[in-house]
């Protein structure tokens, strides 16, 4: 759950560094931008009909500071740190070592409270544990950042919305190194907390506060959404955009919640907005065809279909959330296509050689679906899942 980041800093001399609808939401969220190319100095303002939720946002109270403990709770988590820095630890150690002893009963739950909240019930979900971390963070006076995590997207279909989880992790540095001012670094030297840590994870991009305060009201909307509370979920949206005004994912689901509310029109116009911000966004592209076809107009969906099966974008996971999506809608052809594309940046990628492996045999061709289980195979260690696809094969075998 936690690993140390580059444990002893490394010095260079030279460092380059170069929702039907599809709803990307989080159990435990991150602020990726879907192909990299959002503007970085542009912002583009988003048509909102607020007028629409008026009525229902009045009674809506918004928490004032989703990172503030109680005075009770400040003087635990204190007097905790206290002892393992009597212990030999360092600041940003101990954080680790107080927060680790609590997970052990911590209830995995999927709702995403404050840190005051998550503290007192010791349940919540990973986006609960990283904004309970950032408040640890803050009270010590610890610097602190977050960095997106590229995994397999987990799917759940809830009041007509297709859901999607994933997943971010919290930098917590070490606020005793001391840079060399002739010395040129990569980053300073701290700890990865890693809520859900695992293999297949791709480390994305990093960002601050800001956006991550911002994926707790979109975090929020999305729950309202899915209850149906429009007007809850509008609130919680639009205090995510003020948070993050370049973040996509925020931008698509201020257009959903137009759409679920009537307001074609303006769902439209965020959608444009959006993709004025970014072109070349999966989610606002798949969104924005839904619409069209909805309306039936069919010749405007085939153009943006063209626009979106012709994006490069690099991450497999957008890929194979596509291609679940176009599952789900009884879509195999182009469920295929995606899967294709996924495994053109991973073809280690065992999830869409099963899905290949389905379409293919619902479909009766047989030395096809037998390929794609042999391919899965070739990149399949685990020893209970090879035999489960060694049995698949055999069943093929008999046909």
């Amino acid at each position: 759950m936690f690993r140390n980041y580059w444990g002893a800093m490394k010095k260079l001399t030279h460092v380059f560094y170069s929702i039907a609808l599809l709803l990307i939401v989080s159990a435990c969220s991150n602020n990726n931008y879907r192909s990299g190319n959002v503007k970085e100095s542009k912002v583009v303002d988003i048509p909102m009909n607020r007028k629409l939720f008026l009525e229902g946002a009045q009674k809506i109270n918004m928490q004032k500071d989703v990172f503030m403990l109680s005075v009770s709770q400040q003087t635990t988590f204190l007097l905790e740190i206290s002892k393992k820095q009597s212990q030999g630890f360092k600041l940003h150690e101990a954080l680790k070592a107080v927060l680790s002893s609590k997970l052990s009963n911590f209830t995995y739950y999927g709702k995403t409270y404050t840190a005051e909240k998550t503290m007192r019930l010791n349940s919540g979900n990973c986006m609960s544990l990283a904004i309970l971390t950032t408040a640890y963070a803050k009270l010590l006076g610890l610097e602190f950042s977050y960095r997106q995590v590229d995994t397999i997207p987990i799917f759940q279909k809830e009041n007509n919305l297709i859901l999607s989880s994933s997943h971010v992790q919290t930098i917590i540095y070490d606020a005793d190194f001391i840079e060399d001012p002739n010395e040129i670094y990569i980053q300073k030297p701290g700890i990865v907390i890693d809520y859900f840590p695992d293999a297949s994870n791709r480390v994305g991009k990093s960002f601050g506060e800001s956006g991550f305060t911002s994926m707790y009201y979109r975090n929020l909307a999305a729950d309202a959404l899915v209850d149906n509370e429009l007007s809850k979920a509008f609130v919680f949206a639009e205090k995510a955009h003020y948070f993050d005004k370049k973040n996509l994912e925020v931008i698509n689901l201020l257009a959903v919640i137009h759409r679920r509310a009537g307001d074609d029109f303006s769902a439209e116009k965020i959608y444009q907005a959006g993709l004025e911000l970014e072109n070349a966004s999966l989610d606002l592209i798949s969104n924005y065809i839904m619409l069209l076809q909805k309306q039936k107009r069919e010749e405007e969906a085939v153009v943006y279909q063209s626009q979106l099966d012709k994006l490069d974008d690099p991450n497999p996971y957008h890929w194979l959330e596509q291609a679940y999506i176009a599952e789900k809608n009884q879509r195999t052809d182009k469920a295929a296509y995606y899967y294709q594309k996924a495994l053109i940046n991973a073809p280690y990628l065992n999830q869409a050689y099963m899905g290949l492996y389905k379409i293919f045999r619902e479909k009766g061709h047989i030395i096809k679906a037998k390929n794609m289980l042999s391919k899965a195979l070739e990149w399949t260690y685990e020893i209970e899942r090879r035999k489960q696809y060694k049995q698949k094969l055999y069943s093929l075998a008999q046909l």
